[in-house]
C-alpha cells in the first residue's frame, strides 16, 4: 500500500499535508510510526521537547499522497500553533489516556484537522471491560473461535484478560 521515503529535510517536509501523532511517552507512538513506515524507529526519541518528522509516500491503486509525518510527545506547555507546520495539518492521531487527551484537546483547536483519530491502548487489561464479551462474541460469530468455544483456554493468548 505503500513506501517509504528517506527523511528529506525538515524545511520540504513543512510544505506538504501532515499527519502528526501526539501522546504521552510510551504509548506506541514509535511503534505505529515503524509499522506504517516499515522501519525500526530510533529509540533516541525520548526527548519530551523534541518533534520528529519523516516523509512518507502512500501509494495504492486509488492515489498517491506526499505527506509528513510528524510525532510528539505530550507534555504541559506544549502548543501545536507554535510549529511551523501548523496550517498544513490534515491528520491527527492521539495515543494517550483519555484524561491526558481532555486537558489537551481543550487548548487546541481541533477543528483545523480533516482527519482525527484516537488510539485507544491496552484495554484488554482492564478487568470487566465490556469489550471482552464483544471480542468473543465477534470471534464466535466469524467462525474463529469455533471449537474452542467448549475448550478451557486462557484468553490471555488471545490478548484478552478476564481477570
Amino acid at each position: 500500500m505503500s513506501e517509504e521515503t528517506k527523511s528529506p529535510d525538515s524545511t520540504s517536509l513543512v510544505t506538504r499535508p501532515g499527519i502528526f501523532s501526539i501522546g504521552s511517552s510510551s504509548v506506541g507512538k514509535r511503534t505505529l510510526l515503524s509499522r506504517m513506515l516499515s522501519l525500526d524507529c530510533e529509540d533516541s526519541f525520548d526527548s519530551s521537547n523534541q518533534v520528529i518528522s519523516h516523509g512518507w509516500i502512500i501509494n495504492t491503486k486509488y492515489y498517491m499522497a506526499d505527506v509528513a509525518l510528524w510525532m510528539a510527545h505530550l507534555h504541559e506547555g506544549f502548543s501545536i500553533r507554535s510549529l511551523p507546520f501548523y496550517n498544513k495539518l490534515t491528520a491527527l492521531v492521539m495515543l494517550s489516556s483519555l484524561v491526558a487527551l481532555k486537558d489537551w484537546v481543550a487548548g487546541t483547536d481541533i477543528s483545523n484537522f480533516l482527519i482525527l483519530l484516537c488510539v485507544g491502548n491496552k484495554v484488554d487489561r482492564i478487568p470487566g471491560h465490556p469489550v471482552h464479551a464483544k471480542y468473543r462474541k465477534q470471534l464466535r460469530k466469524t467462525g474463529e473461535l469455533g471449537s474452542f468455544d467448549n475448550l478451557s483456554i486462557e484468553f490471555d493468548e488471545f490478548g484478552i484478560s478476564e481477570t
